[in-house]
């Protein structure tokens, strides 16, 4: 795994373990909805991400996103940009 791939996902499981203590990396294969994710978790993990990335995520294709996974690899292509 990369610098920024472990970055990001570092990111995203200091935020979500705020809601759900348990949350692994190997989580990220499961989607939003099986995490009970709600559209303001949604927002809010984007909002930590694009801050401590300092990139600017498409809201259209956020909301296409249904994977953690793809959450994580959208991000870390931001990143490398």
């Amino acid at each position: 795994m990369s610098d920024i791939e472990r970055r990001v996902s570092d990111i995203m499981l200091a935020k979500l373990r705020v809601r759900e203590p348990s949350l692994e990396e190997t989580d990220f294969d499961k989607s939003i909805f099986d995490l009970e994710l709600d559209s303001l978790d949604v927002v809010e993990l984007t909002q930590v991400l694009e801050r401590e990335l300092k990139v600017q995520a498409d809201r259209r294709t956020i909301g296409s996103l249904m994977l953690l996974e793809e959450f994580r690899s959208y991000f870390v292509l931001l990143a490398t940009r």
